[in-house]
Order: C-alpha cells, then sequence, then structure tokens
C-alpha cells in the first residue's frame, strides 16, 4: 500500500486507479451513513477524492493509517455537505426532553442492513451526532467543534437518537410480530 500512495504522490493515474477501487466501496459506506441520498453520497465521494488525490502529499503513515486518514476526510466532507444543506444543529441546544436510559432493547433480530435502514430513517441531526459517536468513535468535543454545537448538546442529542432508535426497533417489532 505504501508504494500505491507513494505512486499516488507523484500523480500517477494507474496508482489513483488502484487506491479508488480498494477503498471507494469503505468511503461510499462511510459517507451514505451522513448523506442519505445516493446522489448526494456519489457527489460527496467525488468530492472526498479529489482530497484525498489533492492532498496526499500531506498524508504521514507515522501518524496512522491511510484508512483512517481518508475515512477522517469522508466523514468531514459529508458533514460539511449537510452543513449545505442546512441541517439546523444549533436548533438542537433548546432540547429539554428526559429520556428513560434504562430501557434496552435486543437488536439481535436486526440484521446489518435492516439496524442501518433503521438509523438512517431518523432526522439528520440526531443520526449524523449516533454517527459520528457510536459509529466512528467521536469524542462529544470532538463532535461539537464539527458541529458547531455544545458537547453537552452533543451528548443529549445522541441520547435522543438512541430513545427515536429504541422505539422505532420496538415499533418495527410490533409489526413484525403484531
Amino acid at each position: 500500500m505504501k508504494n500505491v500512495i507513494q505512486a499516488c504522490q507523484q500523480c500517477d493515474p494507474a496508482a489513483q486507479k488502484l487506491l479508488y477501487e480498494k477503498h471507494v466501496d469503505r468511503l461510499y459506506y462511510t459517507i451514505y451513513r451522513y448523506t442519505k441520498n445516493r446522489f448526494d453520497v456519489e457527489n460527496v465521494l467525488q468530492d472526498v477524492f479529489l482530497k484525498i488525490f489533492n492532498k496526499i502529499d500531506s498524508f504521514d503513515s507515522s501518524k496512522g493509517s491511510f484508512v483512517t486518514w481518508s475515512t477522517t476526510i469522508a466523514i468531514r466532507t459529508a458533514i460539511n455537505h449537510s452543513k449545505k444543506n442546512k441541517i439546523d444543529f444549533t436548533s438542537l441546544e433548546n432540547q429539554t426532553d428526559i429520556i428513560n436510559e434504562a430501557s434496552v432493547l435486543s437488536l439481535s433480530e436486526l440484521d446489518a442492513t435492516d439496524l442501518l435502514q433503521l438509523i438512517n430513517s431518523i432526522e439528520d441531526k440526531y443520526r449524523i451526532v449516533f454517527n459520528l459517536y457510536e459509529i466512528d468513535g467521536y469524542k462529544h468535543d470532538e463532535i461539537a467543534k464539527m458541529l458547531g454545537i455544545a458537547a453537552s448538546t452533543s451528548r443529549s442529542t445522541l441520547t435522543r437518537a438512541k430513545k427515536i432508535i429504541r422505539e422505532k426497533i420496538s415499533q418495527t417489532k410490533l409489526e413484525y410480530y403484531g
């Protein structure tokens, strides 16, 4: 992989194609978690690869893996796209829902595709915070900085997202068994 990255740094089209083919699916699904519309996903994906190839000289393997570096670019580009589409994260600041965290539901009956569809069905501002924290492992301070909100807002939004997902799982179970 190191040789492919070095060749990309020299603007070698064959190496760029190889790098694209190796990472396109992973980055597509990363972006898809943040941008539900397939047309938008493809546009963001194109922007991501342009950024990767334009910034490949700044990639430093001693600071982390290419997978981590490219995934970070994909996530940040997808979030910036969401901001451009007028997702209002600041409206989360006034959220006052009190949520019972004790309610735990089993996900064992859902496969990954069903779970992804369920997560994608929640409102964008909740889905994005949920993905950043639960799937991509960002901390609330990092999420707050990315989205321009307070860390406490990130925490309460995550709690609300989990509540919405639990409710949807319960509803799905009722429809399935009901």
